[in-house]
């Protein structure tokens, strides 16, 4: 277990930026900003986000090999309906990207140039490849066997025409406007064919170490520091089964900033604090990054409430985004990523700028610290194979219990996770397991060797156990809770005789009201 640190336990924040907020090539063009664009709509845009506390903006303006928000007289333009809402704009000489980043600079706000280093939209989101894309098959990931890609647009950067081509991309943005710098999104998990990606992990390395030379360049000629960041798989294990040094790239100092994530929803359990233990030793600041549902399932929850016209009760909820917010920083954060944002709260209600401005509360340890907060670790997507599962699942088999009848041994296992808090500030606690549980099932819950009693006065509460057989739930003595990593045993004592297989449990939820 990670060992609490008193008053060293939630380090604080290097540096006063906190809030990087990540704005993808057509969510907000499609979903916010009117047709046509005008200039005054891309500063009203800066201005909602400067409003809420943001103090960098990330734009992506390339993937799949298209621009966005700048042409080019080298790189395709746009690939997807909603940028042609730009074309009047560009039409008339003016860039969309120079509007955002003008804007950005007189709000006080640092402004960073995405690049998309592979992107898996299909034809659904891009009708059409690149002429790049088309002309060069061999550079394919999916002709090699890559999965997730229906349409082949992944392409493999083994290949010098492939990092040749992205790096031109960056350094015509970086030479052509006034960028703080620019953030690399490894959002896919294919960049090199699998079982090769690791041994050609130099070849991505040397790309960021040429982008790291060229931002360097234009830095002497502009008289200050040009950012590169990059945002990544969160663990360094999964970074480099893609191919990805991470360690490397921030030892040697090549990136200022790094933003581990699941790609798509919010891994509360991730490693942070591994990620912080190898930043804090350098200059390379650490923004881990936020998403608007906790997994694939609360995001199909969703869809299926949208249809009963209660839209948004699956996003992630204030008391949720505190309790990541409180990982984060626990964990050594210097700020938070807002990534996808747009998806969950761009459409339901309250819609923005209100949904914006839980941005004033989460930049601002002592605040997080000081309102209610739900954790959930829960498997990431339901496909317990998928890549990012990120989940853990403690499995009881019931007839193993039956055989052991008599015996000491009864099936047990444990779920391990991580909570920086502090027993002597917190008020309240509840711990809730969820899995294939009947009613007539009984187990047995230890946190971290303290044992668990169930229901508000030490029984299960019979009127919650018949509807919602599948969940115990058990107040928390603060005592029981450990800085960092936490143990939760979880012991078959008693197994239904009517059911039969096993009981999985792969859902924990705890809730935190602090003093």
């Amino acid at each position: 277990m990670e060992n609490k640190m008193n008053n060293e336990s939630a380090m604080a924040p290097r540096g006063s930026r906190r809030i990087l907020y990540v704005s993808d090539p057509s969510s907000i063009a499609g979903g916010l900003l009117p047709d046509p664009v005008e200039a005054d709509d891309l500063r009203a845009w800066v201005d909602m986000l400067a409003d809420s506390d943001v103090d960098m903006l990330q734009q992506d303006v390339y993937a799949q090999g298209f621009t966005f928000y700048w042409r080019s007289d080298k790189f395709e333009y746009g690939g997807r309906p909603q940028h042609k809402r730009f074309l009047p704009l560009l039409d008339a000489g003016v860039q969309p990207l120079q509007l955002l980043l003008e804007r950005s600079h007189e709000r006080g706000m640092t402004f960073f140039a995405g690049f998309r280093m592979n992107d898996n939209h299909g034809q659904e989101h891009f009708p059409r490849p690149t002429q790049f894309n088309e002309s060069h098959p061999e550079c394919r990931l999916s002709s090699q066997g890559a999965a997730h890609d229906p349409d082949q647009r992944l392409l493999d950067f083994t290949f010098d025409d492939v990092r040749q081509y992205i790096f031109e991309a960056m350094e015509e943005v970086v030479s052509r406007f006034d960028v703080d710098g620019i953030e690399l999104t490894f959002r896919e998990d294919m960049y090199f064919p699998v079982e090769h990606a690791e041994e050609r992990a130099h070849l991505m390395t040397d790309l960021v170490r040429r982008l790291r030379g060229m931002l360097d360049e234009h830095s002497k000629s502009r008289g200050r520091h040009l950012q590169l960041g990059a945002r990544v798989y969160a663990s360094f294990e999964e970074c480099m089964y893609l191919g990805l040094d991470v360690a490397t790239w921030v030892t040697e100092g090549l990136i200022d900033f790094l933003c581990p994530m699941d790609p798509m929803y919010v891994w509360f359990n991730a490693p942070y604090a591994e990620f912080a233990a190898l930043t804090r030793q350098s200059e390379c600041m650490l923004f881990p990054g936020t998403a608007p549902w906790s997994s694939e399932d609360a995001r199909r929850r969703i869809h299926f409430t949208a249809e009963r016209h209660v839209p948004g009760s699956a996003n992630m909820t204030r008391a949720n985004d505190r309790a990541l917010a409180h990982t984060f920083y626990g964990a050594g954060a210097d700020g938070i990523s807002i990534y996808n944002h747009f998806c969950g709260h761009l459409w339901p209600p309250p819609f923005y700028p209100q949904a914006l401005q839980v941005f004033h509360e989460l930049r601002d340890p002592e605040k997080v610290a000081r309102g209610d907060r739900h954790y959930i670790f829960e498997p990431t997507r339901g496909n317990k194979t998928h890549f990012a599962y990120h989940g853990q699942r403690v499995v009881l088999e019931r007839s193993a219990l039956r055989l052991s009848s008599g015996q000491a041994t009864k099936p047990s296992g444990v779920f391990r996770f991580r909570l920086y808090e502090q027993e002597d500030e917190v008020h309240q606690a509840t711990l809730m397991v969820r899995g294939s549980l009947t009613q007539q099932d009984e187990v047995a819950v230890q946190l971290n060797g303290v044992p668990m009693a169930p229901g508000p006065l030490g029984e299960t509460d019979v009127k919650f156990s018949v509807p919602f057989p599948e969940v115990r739930w058990y107040p928390v003595p603060p005592a029981a809770i450990a800085w960092g990593e936490n143990e939760l045993r979880i012991t078959l004592e008693a197994a239904d005789p009517e059911a039969a297989g096993e009981i999985v449990i792969d859902e924990v939820e705890v809730w935190v009201e602090p003093k």
